[in-house]
Order: C-alpha cells, then structure tokens, then sequence
C-alpha cells in the first residue's frame, strides 16, 4: 500500500521541482506547482481515488475505462478541471473490499420502525428497489388498510406477503399475488 501510495503522489523524480512548487494532491494530476500562485494553474483530474481490484485499475469516477498495465492506467485523462490543490485526499486509493462495500445489497430488516407508516414507507423503498411499481404499492396497501382498518395489521399482512413471494422467487415458483 506505501509502494502505491507513493506512486501516486509523484512519479517523476527524474525532474527537479522548482524552489517553493510541491506536487498537486489532485487525483491524477502529477504536476508541481507554485501554491502561492494556485490560481495561475490549469489542472486536469480525477474527482473520486484510483480502484486497484485484482489486476485491475481504473479511476473511480470512470470505472469504464479500465487498464491492466500501470502506464495505460496513468494515461486514463482526467475527467474534472480546475485549480491545482496541495491538500492530501483522505483516501489514497480503494481496493476490493471498498468495491464489494459500494455495491453490497441494501439490507431491509435492518432497524425496523415501530411506527406502521414508518414501515409501510421502508417496505415500499424496499419493493421499489425490486421494481415494483409505486401506484401498484399504494394501491394494494390503500385497499388493505380499507379492508382492516388498523395500519399495524396492514404493515404485517404486506410483510407476510412479500416475504411469500421472495420466498416463492427464488424457488421458482409463480406469484399469485392478492389484487
């Protein structure tokens, strides 16, 4: 992680930097530059760390332009302008578990309101994630509260029955889902 981290910040040693210039903190950027001056500079970055997942590397602002080779990576062109900065990022590159993190399935279960309106909004979030159309949603709980009358007994049975159907899913059964 040091050898990465290091590769990033400056390259090329091989140039000696003017008296009073450091290296632009930019993702991407690699040039020195006069701090007192920041405004006198034209930088070409990154907004978002380097993505190092197995053999792999790509910024995270472009996942689609993705390299294997370390110089093809470096040649990626930024995709933000602005002003040279000399403040360090907080994070210096992501690797596969920040990956895994970003894309990791939304947990529904979690923290689950007591209040039924509040869990009525958490099941819809939830079903609209699946695809299930809003009006649907409100239709069927709207006609269910009117049947029950009690929102707590509602926020169950809609539970219930979206739990069937994952269930029924993933064994690929067909839905028979109430109107």
């Amino acid at each position: 992680a040091k050898v990465v981290s290091s590769t990033l910040e400056g390259a090329d040693m091989s140039k000696p930097k003017p008296e009073g210039h450091v290296r632009c903190k930019n993702y991407g950027c690699q040039q020195t530059f006069d701090p007192r001056k920041v405004n006198e500079t034209v930088c070409v970055f990154h907004k978002a760390p380097p993505v190092f997942h197995e053999t792999a590397k790509y910024w995270a602002c472009c996942p689609n332009e993705k390299a294997y080779d370390w110089d093809a990576f470096m040649k990626i062109p930024g995709c933000q302008r602005g002003h040279c900065s000399d403040v360090a990022k907080d994070k210096k590159f992501l690797g596969g578990c920040d990956v895994r993190e970003a894309n990791a399935p939304q947990r529904l279960d979690d923290e689950v309101p007591t209040d039924p309106r509040k869990k009525l909004e958490r099941l819809r979030a939830g079903v609209l994630s699946v695809g299930v159309g809003a009006e649907e949603f409100d239709r069927v709980w709207g006609r269910m509260s009117a049947k029950m009358g009690d929102l707590n007994l509602v926020a169950k049975k809609m539970d219930e029955i979206f739990t069937e159907a994952l269930v029924s899913m993933e064994k690929g059964e067909d839905l028979n889902m109430p109107d």
